[in-house]
This record gives C-alpha cells, sequence and structure tokens, in this order.
C-alpha cells in the first residue's frame, strides 16, 4: 500500500509541472482546462479553481494511464533546458521580405525577427 501512495504524490507532484489553460465556455458555462502537453487531457469545473482541481486529477489519470499502456510520457515544459536558438524553415520570397524589412529598420535579420515573433505572440 506504502509503495502505491508514494508513486501517486510522486505523480501528484509531477501534475503541477503540466501548464494548465483554463478558459470560460459561455455556451455551456463551464470553465475549461486542457493540458496542452497532454494529448486529449482536458476537464471542466464551474469555477477556475475547480477546474484547475480537476485538471490536476485528469493529468494525474491521463499519466497513470500512459505509464500502464507504455505510451511516452512528454516532459514538461517547464523542465526543459533552451538555447535560444531554433532553426526556421521559410519560403525564399519571405526570407527576403524579412531581410528587406530589417535592413529598412536597421536591425539584423535575427532581431527582426525575434521582434516580429514577440509581437505576434503578445497579440495572440
Amino acid at each position: 500500500m506504502k509503495k502505491r501512495k508514494a508513486k501517486t504524490n510522486r505523480r501528484s507532484t509531477e501534475a503541477l509541472e503540466y501548464q494548465v489553460n483554463i478558459a470560460f465556455d459561455p455556451r455551456d458555462k463551464i470553465y475549461v482546462a486542457r493540458v496542452p502537453e497532454l494529448d486529449q487531457c482536458h476537464t471542466h469545473g464551474g469555477t477556475p479553481e475547480e477546474a484547475l482541481a480537476n485538471a490536476k486529477e485528469a493529468i494525474e489519470l491521463w499519466l497513470e494511464t500512459a505509464q500502464d499502456q507504455g505510451i511516452a510520457i512528454p516532459e514538461p515544459v517547464s523542465r526543459r533546458q533552451f538555447s535560444g536558438k531554433f532553426v526556421l524553415r521559410t519560403s525564399s520570397n519571405l526570407h527576403a521580405t524579412l531581410a528587406q524589412e530589417a535592413a529598412q529598420h536597421g536591425k539584423s535579420l535575427n532581431e527582426m525577427a525575434v521582434e516580429l515573433i514577440q509581437r505576434g505572440l503578445k497579440a495572440g
């Protein structure tokens, strides 16, 4: 019995590391909680707090099911290390347009791309 509890406590702690997005659904008048890192892991509640509590339980159940069925469990984004570099493939036309835009603003291609990505993320 203690072994099961230790396993559950570990899963409970791990569940807190996954991102949970909560949004109000006006049609159903509920708060929907989604865990983007875990495929099809979502739940809901009558309040944001209830949706979050239900999400924690849903994550624990998702992790338990994945482990039982041999499904790969993704590492939470919160644990990953990021270098700040990534490769972006685009069309030659977009590359040229971005380079022209950067030159017009006296910026490097990299500075311009970072600025545009940041703007897009804030707007989204």
